[in-house]
């Protein structure tokens, strides 16, 4: 027993000190973003929406250092998007024992998660070859290569690490640098499904609805709904068609 004991010891000592590295580096990134300035990360943003070479169908909420007093989630769809019949509307979600959306006469300026402002950023999007379809780009390395700008902005505020600075701004779910889609807080574009797929259909068409909003637990309550991804979906046909779906990681 007593080696076994031994064993275990040393298996705990030596993930404790592999975690030290990655640890230390995860709070040099938080840090490097919160001490960007509003200009800098204004114009990381602008360099990501440039790498894009067709029109957008959706939104990143990505990070800003600005904050406000709404606890709860309070999101602007931006006008414009491309077959998207709520565009220029506004979207409160609400929790108690559940989550709940609902659309709401309100305009702020900018989307807010639980307090924290954010910036919505055009998903750049490109031309397939063949088909000629478009497809959405979200990896923050297929920016990096598609722009020496941007990575020479990024590593103004994080030199060591701007692929993982990048990360971190893209993804309002998550705490470590490590890029996850569902860590990702989206208007339109596609669902990161927690799980398998689970795609609605139109209780009057018939037809696939489209993502209108996807939401980390993390970004709505951190303590209750931390394992928890949020879907809302709507029918661009009939648009008062609305369905809701939660998976958890």
């Amino acid at each position: 027993m007593s080696s076994l004991v031994l064993v275990f010891a040393v298996l705990a000592i030596l993930l404790a000190v592999a975690l030290i590295p990655f640890n230390l580096r995860q709070r040099r990134i938080m840090r490097a973003a919160a001490a960007a300035s509003a200009s800098q990360l204004e114009h990381i943003y602008q360099l990501v929406e440039r790498t894009g070479s067709i029109a957008s169908n959706g939104y990143i909420l990505a990070r800003t250092n600005e904050t406000n007093d709404n606890p709860g989630c309070l999101i602007p769809i931006p006008a414009g998007l491309p077959d998207f019949p709520w565009a220029g509307k506004t979207i409160e979600v609400t929790r108690t024992d559940d989550v709940a959306f609902r659309f709401v006469d309100a305009a702020p300026a900018q989307p807010s998660l639980s307090g924290k402002v954010c910036r919505p950023l055009q998903v750049p999007r490109h031309q397939t070859t063949g088909t000629g379809q478009g497809r959405n780009a979200f990896a923050p390395e297929k920016y990096l290569a598609a722009s020496e700008e941007l990575e020479a902005a990024l590593k103004q505020v994080c030199p060591g690490h701007p692929k993982e600075l990048l990360s971190y701004l893209l993804c309002a779910g998550g705490e470590s640098g490590e890029f996850e889609p569902i860590d990702q807080a989206r208007i339109g574009a596609s669902a990161a499904w927690a799980q398998s797929p689970k795609h609605q259909d139109c209780d009057v068409c018939g037809k696939r609805m489209t993502l209108v909003l996807q939401l980390p637990g993390t970004t709505i309550d951190r303590k209750h709904f931390h394992s928890g991804m949020f879907y809302l979906f709507g029918c661009v046909r009939h648009p008062e068609q609305l369905k809701s779906v939660v998976q958890h990681t």
